[in-house]
């Protein structure tokens, strides 16, 4: 009876990733279908906007320069026939020229002008945007989808409204329906009974006595927990170069969300640090720390974070301790760039594990505005997405040089991990995301 169980809890796991892989293949076709038709629309928006204009100077101008050029003609046979002896030719040309023979030839100036703004509108809106925009503020907050894309989400419709033809309505309508209708029920449901069983298991796990193999049950459940969580959100994961996955030390990752402990305790087992929350990370945060060592502390307290350093330094010369996940950059950062990382994770350890995570924006947005979004809300519009799908890369670990300042030893990570995640390296404090610079700096 057990290995008929075993066999069948097999046979539905497997049975699932290949769920998972043909409901990212039938979402791929559904959204290059929806790309064909809105580069259709657009071809023929632009088409009957030409075709406007041109009508528009053809029934203003063509018909009343016909006449007119009619007249014309007459007057100057009529002229020629009579002055033929007396005129010359130069006075001729000088005649057809104040008759406005020129101006017949082309179109009116103010249709030429309209013509020529309107080409270049596109042209001069993102040059006026490069102007007004930075490269701090556009990093928080949910970078806008390309032009010809769409994932049929409520919260694009307002950008590609004019570009919708029935087509697209009614598969939005469908996707609409399917998503808050069936998905987000499920999704919601199995949610809050993960983040029941995770701090249920977490507490029967901590009432176990200090045995020998306590250490591999905890990590081996938590896991499973984890993947469960994963999966009900859906998380689709792809891990690359696992050799490299970190077994003690301290691993830093560039931030985007909380989904990035869930994503990376999915594959191994970490002790966390960060923020001290309140509400549903808060109860998450509690019954993991009942199981596992977790470091949780007030960024705004001094004495929170100096602690923080000596917690850090003792974990590190323990081997029986399980890795340190480091987020540096002390805030989540919409996954288009990495900014700068604290110093206080470089200056406890020589070596670190980096760790890059890129998200794939075509099936969900995984960034969390914590200034906009509470954690509820952000929830809710993930649970609403499509899925998240996003690539994990264990790197190699990195030591400092010899001469090597905390500063520049992070620099040097920060880069690394830019470059393998294909996002941009800027220097720039992602504190700025919560208070203005000060004045005395600007």
């Amino acid at each position: 009876m057990f290995i008929e169980l075993v066999v069948l809890g097999i046979l539905s796991w497997a049975s699932f990733f290949w769920l998972q892989c043909r409901y990212l293949d039938v979402l791929e076709v559904l959204f290059a279908w929806i790309a064909s038709q809105l580069a259709q629309t657009r071809r023929r928006r632009a088409l009957e906007e030409r075709c406007r204009l041109g009508q528009n100077w053809t029934v203003g101008n063509g018909r009343g320069r016909k006449d007119r050029k009619d007249r014309k003609d007459r007057k100057v046979k009529k002229f020629e026939d009579n002055a033929s002896d007396n005129d010359s030719d130069d006075k001729l040309q000088d005649r057809n020229k104040g008759d406005g023979m020129e101006e017949l030839l082309s179109p009116p100036i103010k249709n030429r002008l309209n013509i020529r703004v309107e080409q270049c509108c596109d042209l001069i809106a993102a040059g006026l945007g490069l102007v007004l925009e930075d490269d701090v503020t556009q990093r928080f907050v949910a970078p806008p989808s390309p032009v010809g894309e769409w994932n049929l989400l409520t919260r694009n419709l307002r950008q590609r409204n004019r570009y919708l033809n029935w087509r697209l309505r009614m598969a939005w309508l469908l996707g609409w329906v399917a998503r808050y209708g069936l998905l987000l029920p499920i999704r919601t449901i199995a949610c809050w009974l993960c983040l029941f069983m995770i701090s249920g298991v977490s507490m029967l796990l901590g009432h176990l006595p200090d045995w020998c193999f306590k250490k591999k049950l905890v990590e081996l459940v938590l896991r499973q927990c984890f993947r469960i969580t994963a999966a009900c959100l859906p998380m689709i994961r792809r891990f690359h170069n696992t050799e490299y996955r970190p077994t003690k030390g301290i691993c830093v990752c560039n931030h985007t969300s909380p989904l990035d402990v869930l994503v990376l305790m999915c594959d191994a087992n970490y002790s966390l640090t960060g923020q001290v929350h309140t509400g549903i990370l808060g109860v998450l945060q509690r019954a993991l720390s009942r199981v596992s060592h977790h470091m949780w502390f007030d960024r705004k307290e001094l004495a929170d974070r100096e602690a923080l350093a000596v917690v850090l330094r003792l974990h590190c010369s323990m081997e029986d301790r399980p890795p340190v996940l480091l987020f540096p950059e002390g805030t989540c950062i919409n996954n288009t760039a990495v900014m700068q990382f604290k110093k206080g994770s470089f200056a406890v350890s020589d070596v670190v594990y980096p760790v890059a995570i890129r998200y794939d924006r075509q099936f969900g947005e995984a960034y969390w505005d914590s200034t906009r979004y509470s954690m509820l809300r952000y929830m809710l519009m993930v649970v609403s997405s499509w899925c998240i799908c996003c690539d994990v890369w264990y790197m190699p670990p990195l030591s400092r040089g010899k001469d090597e300042s905390p500063v520049e030893f992070s620099n040097r990570v920060k880069a690394a991990i830019a470059d393998q995640a294909k996002i941009d390296n800027l220097p720039w404090d992602g504190n700025l995301k919560r208070w203005s610079p000060v004045r005395d700096w600007q």
